[in-house]
């Protein structure tokens, strides 16, 4: 009995082995915040059509950044702006065949809907909600259009800096913050709460857009998965999310 014991321990082992050995394959995504609607709304998709399992993380493109160049296992980087992933490709951190530009985002003034009624312009604001313009691109942009405009001086006082244009929303939509500046992409998605601020009325030259770009990790071991991914973002069900979200696509190669 014994010897038996031994044999289907050992099978035990064998099969427990195979098992792990031919565990699905993972990818883990750095993306741009501003970007959580779409990709979490493709998800699903993706992982049923290439057996895929997908992680991703959201935050600034400069905190994102940052992570890659200090290891963090990060496969596919999607920056929003062409800053960081420039610089990553320099510093060989990303493969550069695999560059993709894959869409752009219009930056937008938004406001709450509801407000204390003293509030009745820009100029009258008392917080102005942006991205940190070191590590978010539309904090950035939202900062250079304020500049341009020669209205930076006036309203640098009453700067209220988010980590990412995700949380300069949230702001907004919460009231904590009289205007914010935001992609226009997080406007799209159900947002009781918030209404457009009045650009023209606020004296900004026109507003500015951001590329999004996307670009496979030097460090990663999955390779195939992480360029599976980048192509699926070129898939004409991707394509008509785009536009559903509020981007416009420009997918191809820089």
């Amino acid at each position: 009995m014994r010897a038996w014991h031994a044999v289907l321990l050992i099978l035990a082992l064998v099969t427990v082995s195979g098992c792990a050995g031919e565990r699905a394959p993972s990818i883990t995504v750095g993306a741009a915040s501003s970007l959580q609607p779409l990709l979490d709304s493709i998800k699903p998709g993706f992982q049923e059509e290439s057996g895929i399992t997908l992680h991703i993380t959201y935050s600034a493109s400069g905190a994102l950044a940052r992570q890659i160049e200090q290891g963090a296992p990060i496969d596919v980087f999607v920056s929003a702006g062409a800053l960081y992933i420039d610089a990553l490709s320099a510093g060989a951190f990303l493969r550069q065949d695999s560059l993709a530009a894959i869409a752009y985002g219009q930056l937008v003034l938004i406001r709450p809907e509801q407000d204390s009624g003293e509030v009745r312009s820009f100029a009258d604001a008392e917080r102005i909600a942006i991205a940190n313009p070191e590590t978010a691109p539309y904090g950035a942009a939202a900062k250079s259009l304020l500049e341009s405009s020669g209205l930076w001086d006036d309203v640098e006082p009453r700067i209220v800096y988010a980590e990412s244009a995700l949380q300069a929303y949230q702001f907004a939509k919460a009231g904590e913050v009289d205007y914010a500046f935001v992609p226009l992409p997080l406007v799209r998605i159900p947002a009781d709460g918030i209404t457009y601020g009045d650009h023209v009325a606020a004296g900004l030259r026109g507003l500015p857009t951001v590329d999004y770009l996307a670009a496979v990790a030097t460090s990663t071991d999955e390779e195939e998965g992480a360029r599976a991914f980048i192509d699926y973002l070129g898939t004409p069900a991707v394509q008509a999310k785009l536009h559903e979200f509020g981007y416009n696509s420009i997918l191809g190669p820089r």
